[in-house]
């Protein structure tokens, strides 16, 4: 009766060391997780405060970005999209309008690791504007998925998909 109650507890041991343990290698690291949701914040505070060199440094070299088809790949092309944003804002405040800055507000972030050295951000993002009548407004909204990977001991993002909602 004891080694029935031995082995059978010794399972138990066994199934759940081994559930929670498979689970949390999904998780990460904390430190990892700490790294990758900072890359993301510092992401969203360039584009935000449009710091082109902040914005680019987050990314690989080799990085793409998919915007609902819109694609830009590497570094350069990516710098454009802030780049664009600084000349829109110059040329509507030439122009006395809103300056059309945006802000991003980020939620429901879900946050894996499906291999070292690789994780998946995921997340719905809302950006706001103040319209003409200087009233903020909502822009635009959608989903993301982000690809990081470490490299050089840093975690950057190799691959950015955006939907937007566009109904």
């Amino acid at each position: 009766m004891h080694r029935h109650i031995s082995a059978l507890l010794g399972t138990i041991a066994l199934l759940t060391a081994t559930g929670p343990a498979t689970a949390q290698e999904n998780l990460g690291t904390f430190d990892d997780r700490i790294a990758v949701e900072d890359v993301m914040a510092r992401y969203v505070w360039a584009v935000d405060s449009l710091d082109a060199d902040g914005y680019v440094a987050v990314f690989t070299d080799d990085a793409v970005i998919d915007s609902n088809g819109s694609i830009s790949k590497g570094r350069d092309e990516i710098r454009k999209i802030v780049t664009s944003l600084i000349q829109r804002r110059d040329d509507n405040k030439a122009k006395g309008m809103p300056t059309a800055n945006l802000y991003h507000v980020i939620s429901n972030v879900r946050i894996t690791f499906p291999k070292p050295g690789e994780a998946v951000h995921q997340s719905y993002w809302q950006t706001v504007r103040r319209d003409k009548d200087g009233k903020m407004t909502a822009a635009a909204m959608g989903r993301s998925e982000d690809r990081l990977v470490m490299r050089s001991g840093r975690w950057l993002i190799q691959s950015r998909k955006l939907t937007v909602f566009t109904d």
